[in-house]
C-alpha cells in the first residue's frame, strides 16, 4: 500500500481555503511514478482547480458536496445511505479515529479525508477491510454520480423545482471528479479485485468494525 500518498488527498477534499497549489504540489509529488492513469486524473483535476479563483473554488466544493450535492464525501451515507448499518460504522471509526488520536475536526468520522488520513494508523487487516468493503465501493459509488446522464437528470431535476443552478457549466469538467478518479484507481491498485458488485449503497452485511480486543467483526 502506498501509505504516504492517501493522506496528501485529505486537504483536497476538504473546503477550500486560501491557496491550494502547496497541497496540490504534495500530492502531486507523492504519486507512485509507475501510477500513469492516476496521474493523469489528478493532473486534470489540479489544472481545473488551478484555473478557478479562489471564489469559485469555494463555490464549486459548496455545489459537488454540500449546496446541491452532486454526491456526499460521507464515505459511510455513499455506501449505506440512511441504513443502521452506517450507524454502526461510524461507531467503529470514531474508536479507531480515538485510538490514532487523530482530530476529525468538524467533519464526521467518516468523512473521505478524515479517512484517508487515519489508513495509514490502522492495523493491516482492518485497514483492508475499510478500503475493499466500504471504501472503493464508495468511491465507485461517487463517481457514478457524476456520470453524464446522471448530472443531466439532476440539472433537469433542479430547473423543474425552479432552482438557480451553481456552476453549472462546471458540471461536466468537475476537477473534483477527477481527483476522485485519481484516488480510486491509486487503491485498486493496492487492492486489486474488489468485485464490480461492491457499487452503490449496500444491501450486504459488510461492516468493519474494530473491537478493542483487536479483532475485526463483520456486522450481520
Amino acid at each position: 500500500m502506498q501509505r504516504a500518498v492517501y493522506p496528501r488527498f485529505a486537504p483536497l477534499l476538504r473546503y477550500p481555503r486560501g491557496d491550494l497549489a502547496p497541497a496540490l504540489q504534495a500530492c502531486a509529488q507523492a504519486l507512485p511514478q509507475q501510477a500513469d492513469a492516476a496521474r493523469e486524473a489528478f493532473a486534470a483535476g489540479a489544472a481545473g482547480l488551478q484555473a478557478l479563483a479562489p471564489t469559485r473554488r469555494e463555490e464549486l466544493f459548496l455545489k459537488s458536496f454540500e449546496l446541491q450535492a452532486i454526491c456526499s464525501l460521507e464515505i459511510g451515507y455513499a455506501r449505506f445511505g440512511e441504513d443502521y448499518k452506517r450507524g454502526l460504522f461510524l461507531a467503529g471509526l470514531k474508536q479507531e479515529h480515538r485510538a490514532a488520536s487523530h482530530d476529525c475536526g468538524d467533519e464526521l468520522p467518516d468523512h473521505l479525508a478524515n479517512v484517508l488520513e487515519l489508513l495509514p494508523a490502522l492495523a493491516e487487516e482492518l485497514r483492508r477491510d475499510l478500503v475493499e468493503q466500504v471504501l472503493i465501493p464508495a468511491l465507485r459509488a461517487m463517481l457514478e454520480d457524476f456520470d453524464e446522464p446522471r448530472l443531466r437528470a439532476r440539472l433537469d431535476a433542479l430547473k423543474a423545482r425552479g432552482e438557480l443552478v451553481m456552476q453549472e457549466d462546471l458540471h461536466f469538467s468537475n476537477p473534483y471528479r477527477h481527483l476522485l478518479h485519481a484516488l480510486l484507481l491509486l487503491l485498486e491498485t493496492d487492492y486489486p479485485g474488489v468485485p464490480a458488485r461492491r457499487a452503490g449503497r449496500a444491501g450486504e452485511n459488510f461492516i468493519p468494525i474494530h473491537d478493542r480486543s483487536g479483532a475485526v467483526e463483520l456486522g450481520a
